[in-house]
């Protein structure tokens, strides 16, 4: 008995040794990874949101910190259990929906946050009101400080045109939205407060999301990764969040996924027709929407189509490459442009494709979209004009009856 003893803890302690051997080896690799050629665990730039999919931009953070972000799920009355979130009753609960969009008010350039919109909504029923919605060039995003920003230039021209002091502008915009974020963001921020003015600045990024992150024409950019973790093996995404060596693994599968499209759409005509033309009639879709519900109202909305610098450049016959070719850029933006001629409410958009044309052309553009301190002047100056013409044609849509009495 005692001899067949032998080969079994024999066999018992080679088999916790090669574990154990295995264990420092990857223990060793994944200090080397992060060491060595600074790889990094999973970690993100903007939340999950559970309305709009993707929330405000942050500096990388890994999971455990996303819930205490702004406008997460504990500024929204949610506590940590063991096992997941739930709603604290002991805390103020709302009064209104609009509170899963305030976060929209609290980006790094908005001037005005929610609390402040609202104070300002209902102590001066009076003021003319401007809400912004679109993504980070609405935002503002390239500018070092607030008061840099076209919205903030825009706010000041007007009161000196118009000669009063209570014109606000007020910057719902998200960086990295899509039209239907925005359009849900109408609907969710903007519809129930009291608004002159709504104005969305937007378009580049429903032509570039789907070849920037593999998504649907029209899908926002985050959605492809939430599905992911949400339906596929739950192990992976915890590995990648404990080892920079399973994270990169990770990360170079989505990265050949996304290359393998955008490759695609820069040399197959007819899967680019067809995904070109499902990426216009969308936008159209949602923006249409929106200004339908804004005249429905009796409330003033304008879109502008922003420029980008690809097709700046292409007006200007410089060569300049985008996250697609500059050919398929500027075809893109051509079938939106044609698609917006043919809406119901195309006096209702303003094309601002060209402003950067004159002066200082390509030098306005910090990046391929984002326009510098001297380009968000120009934006704002182009803005100038039609939002005084919507607004002295506009009469002021009433907030949601009631929404001054409430107590929060």
């Amino acid at each position: 008995m005692g001899g067949q003893d032998k080969p079994a803890r024999h066999w018992a302690r080679a088999i916790v040794a090669t574990v154990a051997v295995l264990a420092a080896s990857a223990f060793a690799a994944e200090i080397a990874a992060r060491t060595l050629f600074g790889l990094e665990t999973l970690q993100y730039r903007r939340p999950y949101q559970p309305v709009f999919i993707s929330g405000d931009y942050h500096y990388l953070m890994p999971n455990a910190e996303l819930p205490y972000v702004r406008g997460g799920p504990v500024a929204l009355g949610y506590r940590e259990g063991l096992f997941g979130l739930f709603y604290d009753a002991a805390t103020p609960p709302p009064h209104s929906s609009t509170t899963l969009a305030d976060f929209l008010f609290s980006h790094r350039h908005a001037r005005y946050n929610a609390a402040e919109v609202d104070r300002i909504t209902c102590a001066e029923p009076d003021a003319i009101l401007v809400h912004v919605l679109g993504g980070s060039v609405a935002q503002g995003f390239s500018a070092d400080e607030p008061p840099d920003t076209w919205h903030a230039r825009l706010e000041l021209m007007l009161r000196e045109k118009l000669g009063r002091h209570d014109v606000y502008v007020f910057n719902g915009a998200m960086g990295g939205f899509v039209s239907l974020q925005e359009r849900l963001a109408y609907h969710l921020a903007v519809a129930p407060r009291r608004a002159s003015l709504v104005l969305i600045v937007n378009g580049y990024n429903d032509v570039t999301i789907p070849a920037n992150s593999a998504v649907r024409p029209g899908d926002p950019f985050q959605l492809g990764l939430r599905l992911s973790q949400l339906f596929n093996d739950g192990f992976i995404w915890w590995l990648a969040r404990h080892s920079a060596i399973a994270h990169t693994i990770l990360q170079n599968e989505f990265n050949k996924h996304v290359a393998a499209y955008r490759r695609l759409l820069n040399k197959n005509d007819a899967v680019f027709a067809k995904q070109a033309g499902a990426i216009a009639d969308i936008y159209v879709e949602n923006m249409n929407e929106v200004l339908g519900a804004c005249e429905g109202r009796g409330q003033a909305c304008l879109v502008g189509i922003q420029p980008a610098r690809s097709v700046t450049a292409a007006y200007l016959g410089v060569q300049s490459d985008d996250i697609l070719s500059q050919e398929r850029m500027v075809q893109l933006y051509r079938l939106l442009l044609d698609k917006v001629a043919a809406s119901p409410h195309r006096a209702k958009f303003v094309d601002l494709t060209h402003v950067f044309d004159k002066g200082e052309k390509l030098q306005h553009y910090a990046d391929s979209v984002h326009p510098n301190y001297a380009g968000q002047q120009v934006l704002a100056k182009a803005l100038l004009t039609p939002a005084l013409a919507a607004l002295r044609s506009a009469t002021a849509a009433p907030a949601a009856p009631g929404r001054c009495f409430r107590r929060e």
